[in-house]
């Protein structure tokens, strides 16, 4: 298994959502992660096997944080690297 947070992540406010920008090989699946309201959240995939960029256009309340990361797997299922996490706060 590679080192943990080798995989890029990149997070931009749209209009319409939040843009994640993600490296991924063209074999590798990536699943998006996405906690709401902080530490005490549970993670939930919000994305199997998603491409880049990923746009999550899920509505919160202002003030909400929202945190995500990347999780990268092989063909085989097998764990294989992650993003460190980015977040925003809902404007």
């Amino acid at each position: 298994m590679s080192a943990e947070h080798t995989v890029k992540i990149d997070l931009t406010l749209e209009a319409s959502g939040r843009h994640l920008a993600f490296s991924k090989d063209l074999l590798e699946v990536a699943h998006v992660f996405r906690r709401v309201g902080g530490e005490a959240a549970p993670w939930q995939r919000v994305a199997v096997n998603a491409r880049s960029p990923f746009l999550d256009t899920d509505a919160f309340a202002p003030g909400t944080l929202v945190e995500y990361y990347v999780q990268h797997e092989t063909q085989q299922g097998e764990p294989e690297a992650r993003s460190h996490v980015v977040s925003t706060t809902v404007g």
